[in-house]
């Protein structure tokens, strides 16, 4: 069995091929060469076919195939062709003949309305004329032109300092008075026992 295998893969891989079987699955690959990429453990030829970008392998029986020389390389299509062909389906663009009126435009319409009038955007228009768009923007330009300028705002006075409360003097205590001898006391005991004296006689 091995030996048949090998000696199928001898004789039909890298092999071009076409179909010549008259079997219905196999009809789609009527019109198409295919390319032997080997030969499986069950004698059967994987073939890859040049059609519909398909690059899936197909096991097919050597009995439905027959070998043929290489194909010939599809010829390209030609890309520098289709532009050309574009360009050629436009219309050309119409031109104005010569001699033809044109269209004035709007600046060239208030350019002659002005000339008319002899004094520009500054002129003033006939009572009862309707302004023009430039008229307008001309007169309110004018008018901030001529307005004075703002007065500058009185600097801000300075907020008044808060009122600072008085904290009354303390109260001096009064001196102690000097004893019968003359003299003060001088010790913590003594000027206890003179402050007891004093505030029991007061």
């Amino acid at each position: 069995m091995f030996d048949t295998i090998e000696r199928l893969k001898a004789e039909w891989t890298d092999k071009y091929v076409v179909i010549e079987s008259s079997a219905p699955e196999l009809a789609r690959f009527a019109k198409a060469t295919g390319f032997v990429k080997t030969v499986n453990m069950n004698g059967r030829c994987l073939v890859e076919f040049d059609q519909y970008n398909n690059i899936g392998w197909y096991d097919i029986d050597p009995t439905a195939l027959k070998i043929v020389p290489k194909p010939l390389p599809k010829p390209a299509e030609p890309k520098a062709a289709k532009p050309a062909a574009k360009e050629a389906a436009k219309p050309a663009a119409a031109k104005p003949a010569a001699g033809a009126a044109t269209k004035p435009s709007t600046a060239d319409i208030l350019a002659a309305a002005r000339a008319k009038t002899g004094g520009g955007a500054a002129a003033k228009p006939a009572a009862g004329a309707k302004l023009s768009t430039a008229d307008i923007l001309a007169r309110a330009r004018g008018a901030k032109a001529a307005a004075p300028a703002p007065a500058p705002e009185a600097a801000a006075e300075p907020a008044a300092a808060p009122p600072v409360e008085e904290t009354p003097a303390p109260v001096a205590k009064a001196a102690p008075k000097a004893k019968a001898g003359g003299t003060l006391p001088t010790t913590t005991a003594e000027k206890i026992a003179w402050c007891r004296a004093n505030d029991a006689k007061s």
